[in-house]
């Protein structure tokens, strides 16, 4: 493989030295080519330099590395994100699917992350990753990328009704009555679909509240707007109600 053009954006000048030295002692492949640690100055060397590989931290003088990708006009690059903090943009990153260390950092999850990059590199699906990164990056968390059998998928998850675990991964319903079958398992997918609307009424099954019609008690099922019938736990009735009776109380409110 040719150099790799690395770019790596910090504003603690010693996690820029210690990342240099990881990077010198473990990938002779890679050239960073620069640094920054300002939003404008980090937007000014992308452009200039169009690198194939961005460490960032998450906080930089300025403002965030999500203000630089916003106003970058070069975007064909891997990204590994580095950062101690902000929640909400490792929730972006989850759901754009692209790799992400936390700091203070171990030198192997690094050296991982990057190892993981330099491997997408011939990823054909790395840019509908990025390109959800993108749609995202105003915090609009409305999409979600799910693993298929061949290939990779974006899907605005207010279009997804209901998702079941499967032998070998989760089949997701989605509101135009077509299917697609994931090959990670539902929990990896929970904790995302958990902060928005979704409920997990059995252990095999996660249901979107704003796609419910009706709840059936006596048979334990849950009735879809799409027409789909969901096993419900009985012992999840009572939580499913209150939650259905806030939904309705906030939607009443505006």
């Amino acid at each position: 493989m040719a150099n790799i053009r690395t770019i790596i954006i910090e504003d603690d000048h010693f996690n820029v030295l210690a990342v240099t030295k990881i990077i010198q002692n473990q990938f002779p492949e890679i050239i960073i080519v620069d640094t920054a640690s300002m939003v404008n100055e980090a937007i000014e060397k992308i452009n200039e330099h169009q690198p194939d590989l961005l460490l960032m931290d998450i906080h930089l003088i300025g403002g965030t590395s999500f203000d630089v990708i916003k106003q970058i006009n070069y975007r064909d690059f891997k990204i590994v994100f580095m950062s101690a903090y902000h929640e909400y943009a490792v929730k972006a990153i989850e759901y754009a699917a692209v790799d992400f260390v936390f700091k203070p950092f171990d030198i192997n999850d690094l050296v991982v992350a990057i190892d993981k990059a330099i491997d997408q590199m011939q990823d054909k699906q790395y840019a509908l990753k990025i390109k959800t990164l993108f749609n995202n990056i105003d915090f609009e968390l409305n999409q979600i990328i799910l693993h298929g059998r061949d290939s990779l998928k974006a899907f605005k998850i207010s279009d997804i009704v209901w998702a079941q675990a499967i032998a070998g991964g989760a089949e997701f319903h989605l509101s135009d009555n077509s299917s697609f079958i994931a090959t990670k398992p539902l929990r990896r997918y929970e904790a995302i679909l958990s902060d928005h609307t979704f409920f997990r009424c059995h252990p095999f099954n996660l249901v979107n509240l704003l796609h419910i019609n009706t709840i059936d008690s006596t048979a334990n099922t849950i009735h879809m707007l799409s027409g789909a019938t969901v096993a419900l736990e009985n012992r999840r009735y009572n939580q499913l109600n209150e939650l259905l009776q806030i939904q309705k109380e906030y939607v009443q409110t505006f």
